[in-house]
């Protein structure tokens, strides 16, 4: 059985989150919107290209953050390997 950990959220719900949140806010706009019909074409693409720019940072630093983990997982298994061993001098933290 997979436990959750309550109290946390999976990057993946959270970019679904917001690209949710960006496409209902983006609807309101629509049905809302004041300005002409290309007026209103601009401010789409402008909000679409800021959206983009916004996924494209989050998933450069959710990958970032991946190796970070990985890399720090790595380390720490190499250090218990080595102190298994009897290499001695293993720093386990």
């Amino acid at each position: 059985m997979n436990e959750r950990t309550p109290g946390r959220t999976s990057p993946l719900s959270l970019l679904f989150y917001f690209v949710a949140g960006s496409v209902a806010g983006a609807s309101v706009a629509l049905l809302m919107a004041p300005q002409s019909g290309r007026a209103t074409r601009e401010m789409v693409r402008r909000r679409l290209r800021d959206t983009a720019g916004s996924t494209r940072q989050l998933k450069d630093r959710l990958i970032d953050r991946g190796r970070s983990i990985r890399d720090e997982a790595t380390h720490r298994v190499d250090n218990a390997v080595s102190a298994l061993a009897g290499n001695g001098g293993a720093d386990l933290g």
